[in-house]
C-alpha cells in the first residue's frame, strides 16, 4: 500500500480572531444557515454584488488572455484572484475619489495613502502581507459566499458569471463614462500578458483601467458607487434592484421567505424579539423543520446575557489603573455585575427548559455554560465559571484568563466593540429592503438597535 501526503492547511494563514468568545460560532452559524442561506454577516449591500460582478466579468477576460483557463486548482485560482483584487480596491478609490467615505469600504485607509502618494506605491500602499490577506478581508472575500452558494450569479465556482451576472456586470459598465468604459477588444490588442504576471495591479492601474476615470467621472458627476452608510436601506435603481432579487429572494426562497417575516413584524423591539417572530412563524416552520429553530430564541438570550458579562468583565480589566489583573474579588465589587449575572442564569434556566434543545446539533457547549452559572453558588465562583468556559471553549483569541486568583488579560485594549452571535438578522433586512422585497423598516431598527450598540466600547 502507497503512502501519500495531503495539503490539508488553508490556501492562506487565517489570523486569529476574538469573534467566539463563548464557542457558540457553530451554533449560530447553524441557525444562519437555516433562516438566510447563502450570505452572510458581511454582505449588506447589493450594490457590491453589482459591482463585484463587474470586477468578475473584466478580471476574467484578462486571466483567460494571460493564458487562465483551468479553475480546478489552487494556484489558478491565486491567478484568477490576483487579476481580481486591483479591481475591487479601484472601486473603493473610484468611491474616494467622489468625496463619499462611508459604506463598505474595504482596504480604505491604505487607498487613501496610496492616492495621496500620487497613486505611485506598489499595491495601493499595502504591505506584501496586506496585499495577500486581502483575499480573505476584502470586499469580494466578504461577498464570495454569496456568488459560491447562491445559483445564478456563477455557474456554482464562485467566479464564472452566468447571464444574470453578466448582465449585472453590464449595468455598472453603461453607467460608466463612455471613454472610460471597458470593451472586449480592448484586451486583444497585443498585449504582452507575459509581462504582467505577479504585477496585475500595476496593468490595470497603468493600462487595464483607464487613467482618465477620475477626470471623466468628475465630468459626469459619478455613478453607481457602493452605497453610503446612510442610504444603505434605500431601494436600488429597478433594473439593478430586479436582477438581484430574482437571485437573492426567488418566490420559493427560504431567503424571501425569512424577509417576508421579518417585513411581518410590526411591534418588534429587539433581536431577541426577531427571533421570536421568525421561531414560531408558520411560513418558515413550512420550509424548515419547526424543531430546528424552536431553540433559537433561548439561545440568543443566553448568548447575548453572557456576551454582556463578559464585556463588562473585560472593560473592568481594562480600565483598571491600578491593576491590569484583578483578583476575582475585586470583580465582585463591581456594581452592575450582580444584575447581569442574574440575567445571565434567568437566561440559562430558559435554556435548560428547552423541550426540543437536544434536536440542536450544538446544544452542548450553550448546555455546558447554563449548567455551569446555575451551579456556581456565589458570585465569585460565577465569574470563575464564565472564566472558565471561555477558556475551553472560546474560539480564536482569548481575551482573558485565571492565573494565581487573578482575572489576568490576553489581548489589548484596541476600542472596537466584540459582536454579539447574530444570525445574519441585519444583512438579510438590508438587502431585501434595497430589492423592494418588504418594508424592512420596523426589523432593521431592532437590527440595527443590536449591531450599533455592540459596535461600541473596547473589545477587538
Amino acid at each position: 500500500m502507497s503512502v501519500g501526503w495531503y495539503f490539508t492547511a488553508p490556501w492562506n494563514p487565517i489570523p486569529e480572531r476574538r469573534g467566539d468568545a463563548l464557542g457558540f460560532r457553530a451554533g449560530s452559524d447553524y441557525f444562519a444557515d437555516l433562516i438566510a442561506p447563502g450570505i452572510s454577516n458581511g454582505t449588506s449591500d447589493g450594490r457590491w454584488i453589482t459591482l463585484l460582478s463587474w470586477c468578475l466579468k473584466w478580471s476574467h477576460i484578462a486571466w483567460h488572455q494571460s493564458g487562465g483557463g483551468d479553475l480546478s486548482g489552487r494556484d489558478a485560482q491565486r491567478t484568477r484572484y490576483a487579476w481580481l483584487r486591483p479591481l475591487e480596491l479601484l472601486w473603493v478609490d473610484r468611491t474616494l475619489a467622489s468625496g463619499q467615505t462611508t459604506g463598505q469600504l474595504r482596504g480604505r485607509r491604505s487607498v487613501e495613502r496610496w492616492r495621496k502618494s500620487g497613486r505611485k506605491s506598489v499595491n495601493f500602499d499595502m504591505s506584501d502581507d496586506q496585499f495577500r490577506r486581502y483575499r480573505q478581508v476584502g470586499t469580494y472575500g466578504a461577498y464570495r459566499v454569496i456568488f459560491r452558494s447562491i445559483s445564478g450569479l456563477t455557474t456554482g465556482d464562485g467566479w464564472t458569471l452566468t447571464q444574470t451576472g453578466h448582465q449585472l456586470a453590464d449595468l455598472v459598465n453603461k453607467s460608466l463614462p463612455r471613454e472610460v468604459r471597458l470593451k472586449q477588444e480592448s484586451f486583444e490588442n497585443g498585449t504582452k500578458w507575459g509581462h504582467w504576471a505577479d504585477m496585475e495591479a500595476r496593468f490595470w492601474v497603468e493600462h487595464g483601467w483607464s487613467s482618465a476615470v477620475e477626470r471623466a467621472d468628475r465630468k459626469n458627476n459619478y455613478h453607481m458607487l457602493p452605497t453610503p452608510d446612510d442610504a444603505i436601506d434605500e431601494v436600488l435603481p429597478e433594473e439593478e434592484r430586479s436582477l438581484l432579487e430574482l437571485v437573492l429572494f426567488s418566490a420559493d426562497s427560504t431567503r424571501r421567505v425569512t424577509a417576508e417575516v421579518l417585513a411581518g413584524a410590526k411591534d418588534v423591539k429587539s433581536h431577541a424579539e426577531l427571533c421570536d417572530i421568525l421561531a414560531s412563524s408558520s411560513r418558515l416552520a413550512a420550509k424548515i423543520a419547526p424543531a430546528s429553530l424552536a431553540p433559537l430564541p433561548a439561545f440568543t438570550r443566553l448568548a447575548d446575557a453572557a456576551m454582556d458579562v463578559m464585556r463588562t468583565l473585560w472593560n473592568e480589566i481594562n480600565q483598571d489603573t491600578e491593576d491590569q489583573a484583578p483578583t476575582f474579588e475585586k470583580l465582585t465589587r463591581l456594581d452592575a455585575l450582580p444584575k447581569k449575572f442574574k440575567l445571565l442564569n434567568d437566561a440559562s434556566r430558559v435554556w435548560l427548559a428547552v423541550a426540543d434543545r437536544k434536536a440542536f446539533p450544538h446544544e452542548r457547549v450553550a448546555t455546558q455554560l447554563a449548567q455551569a452559572q446555575l451551579n456556581a453558588g456565589s458570585l465569585t465562583d460565577q465569574i470563575k465559571a464564565l472564566t472558565k468556559h471561555h477558556h475551553e471553549h472560546g474560539g480564536g483569541r482569548l481575551w482573558f484568563h485565571e492565573k494565581a486568583g487573578k482575572v489576568e488579560p490576553l489581548v489589548p485594549a484596541t476600542g472596537v466593540a466584540a459582536s454579539d452571535y447574530r444570525f445574519r438578522l441585519r444583512s438579510i433586512c438590508l438587502l431585501a429592503a434595497q430589492c423592494g422585497v418588504g418594508n424592512m423598516d420596523r426589523a432593521l431598527i431592532a437590527a440595527r438597535q443590536a449591531f450599533e450598540e455592540n459596535t461600541k466600547g473596547d473589545l477587538a
